[in-house]
């Protein structure tokens, strides 16, 4: 039985796998559940390579299967009660990759250069379901190879008729969010509407310009957008000036590209003239009108940063007029639009470095969302399945407020009423 290799390349998850995870300072307890263990393939395993035509690949690959931009993934359905994946030779060491079954939670699970169990028989994952039963399988990160039990198989999974692209930088990606790419607005977007093919185009530093920005990222995305990679340092040292060419031809085309950038052009760091942003924005709507002429494009404004001003915070947008421009400059052709995000986001939907917090990503998204089914009169397709993972906060304490003020109660740290119980029971009013 043979595996495929493949080389698994820089995602915005692979800094989680020693971070810790934060809520307002507080530090989440388990906060990578699904942890997978190594498992050892032998007769009881059908093996399935890299190439796999039942394996659906999300996002930009290259031809040996590595995994780029954010949020690349793999989705197939299978059978039996047993699942693995095995990664390739320059998988990097520990690095975190989220994966569920269906439409139940994210699970997360630190992995390198070997084959892990994803699935094994008593899994809640599998409950009310029958060994021939065809359960749907998705890992957003790269593989090498995929086994099921002997006697079961895998099935190409079924495609959304819509497919929407993402272009973007660290915003889009998520950098700094709790999970990353997977909390970004930008997933929160494409994964909640529920009923579209996705791939976020979206690398952190990156400008629009043409042009190395913030030293780890070669080229400017006018560049870079039609290569197969992203534009950071281990793919600079991976192909150098000569990167994979993206196949638009090979791959379904878009039918709604959202394209938020220019954070980066305008940081005190760059300083992008108005002029070199505008016109690299046109030729970004061009090129992206050329691959794919039936597309819907949507420029995002770019909220920027928020400073204090007396007793309160005053947004400062970037490029405002610019990004307007570019939008007139296409408005009588009929397939560019305009999104607005001024007032959206508030000072401490900003974390401190200087990034949507969790909230502040799904207020974008959300936004986002209701203006494309409004505008364009998309409908949302989302029937269960989990988009947003882990930021659920409720309380289901009965009598909450009188078995706080009656001092019974003792609610954990990450309790809503945590602090006010502490204040009562500290003689605090």
């Amino acid at each position: 039985m043979r595996f495929a290799t493949s080389r698994f390349l820089v995602l915005a998850w692979v800094r989680l796998a020693t971070a810790t995870i934060l809520e307002n300072g507080q530090e989440r307890p388990d906060p990578y559940p699904g942890q997978a263990g190594e498992v050892s393939i032998d007769e009881t395993w059908r093996g399935y390579d890299a190439d796999a035509a039942e394996i659906s690949y999300k996002g930009r690959w290259d031809s040996d299967y590595t995994s780029w931009w954010s949020v690349p993934g793999v989705k197939f359905g299978f059978t039996g009660d047993k699942l693995a994946l095995s990664f390739g030779e320059k998988t990097s060491e520990n690095v975190l990759v989220a994966y569920r079954v269906g439409g139940l939670d994210w699970e997360f699970s630190n992995v390198t250069k070997s084959t892990y169990q994803f699935v094994k028989p008593g899994s809640s994952a599998l409950d009310d379901t029958g060994y021939a039963d065809v359960k749907t399988f998705e890992l957003r990160v790269q593989i090498g190879g995929v086994s099921v039990a002997s006697d079961a198989r895998l099935v190409k999974a079924a495609e959304f008729d819509k497919t929407v692209e993402i272009i973007g930088d660290s915003l889009a990606s998520g950098q700094y969010a709790t999970y990353e790419g997977l909390a970004s607005w930008g997933f929160n977007f494409a994964a909640g509407l529920g009923n579209v093919e996705y791939t976020i185009t979206a690398f952190p530093g990156v400008c629009l310009v043409d042009k190395q920005c913030y030293g780890g990222t070669a080229r400017g995305m006018t560049y870079q957008w039609s290569r197969t990679s992203d534009a950071g340092p281990r793919a600079n040292a991976a192909y150098g000036d000569n990167p994979e060419s993206w196949s638009f031809t090979a791959h379904r085309a878009a039918d709604l590209v959202i394209i938020n950038l220019g954070t980066n052009d305008g940081a005190d760091k760059n300083k992008i003239p108005s002029d070199s942003y505008y016109q690299s924005y046109v030729e970004m709507v061009d090129e992206v009108h050329r691959v794919w002429p039936n597309a819907q494009v949507v420029l995002m404004s770019l909220w920027g940063v928020f400073v204090k001003s007396g007793s309160t915070w005053v947004q400062q947008p970037v490029y405002v007029s610019e990004v307007q421009r570019v939008y007139q400059h296409f408005e009588k052709d009929g397939y560019v639009h305009y999104f607005d995000t001024k007032g959206i986001l508030q000072h401490n939907d900003i974390s401190p470095r200087g990034h949507p917090t969790d909230i502040g990503h799904l207020k974008v998204a959300s936004h986002l969302m209701q203006w494309t089914k409004i505008r364009l009169g998309w409908e949302f397709g989302a029937t269960g399945p989990e988009v947003q993972h882990d930021t659920a906060y409720w309380n289901n304490q009965d009598s909450y407020k009188r078995s706080i003020f009656s001092g019974s109660s003792h609610l954990s740290p990450r309790h809503p009423g945590y602090l006010l119980q502490s204040f009562w029971e500290n003689g605090i009013s």
